[in-house]
């Protein structure tokens, strides 16, 4: 019997919260997902381009080992918030989910066991890195979840 590659088990949970962050941002309607609940949160739109944002920061590292030089805070906040539309947003977040899923495949078992401190500042495994842009869409999509309910939808889109 041969052993479970983990990288299967990343890659189809990456594609499993993906496609929920997706459906509960359509579920989302369009006059709303470029506008800030309560004046003060985050835009939908915006919590999605970040998601893709990390999930190319990731592929970066998981590829080279360290990331380029975090953008400036303003420069950031103006990149996630170009992508202003479902449309835009979500082709941004097809093709960074898509490059680390490619990166991922061509990882070695060896190289999913070394260790990086990117984020935390703290030695953890690539494995680890790799899984956690799906920790990271899923802590996204549950405020996607939460802008539902302030808009009176307690519908499961997916």
């Amino acid at each position: 019997m041969s052993t479970p590659d983990p990288r299967e088990a990343v890659k189809g949970l990456l594609l499993n919260v993906t496609d929920r962050l997706t459906k509960d941002l359509k579920a989302i309607p369009a006059e709303k997902q470029n506008v800030s609940p309560m004046g003060a949160a985050r835009t939908p739109l915006n919590i999605v381009a970040e998601c893709a944002f990390v999930n190319g920061r990731i592929a970066e590292v998981l590829r080279v080992g360290t990331p380029s030089p975090r953008p400036a805070p303003e420069e950031q906040e103006k990149h996630l918030n170009s992508f202003d539309t479902e449309e835009k947003v979500l082709a941004y977040l097809q093709e960074e989910t898509e490059v680390l899923l490619s990166t991922l495949e061509s990882l070695s078992p060896e190289r999913l066991q070394e260790t990086t401190d990117f984020p935390f500042g703290r030695p953890i495994t690539v494995l680890f890195l790799a899984e956690f842009a799906s920790i990271h869409i899923m802590y996204h999509d549950g405020q996607l979840n939460y802008i539902h309910t302030l808009y009176g939808d307690t519908a499961v889109h997916w």
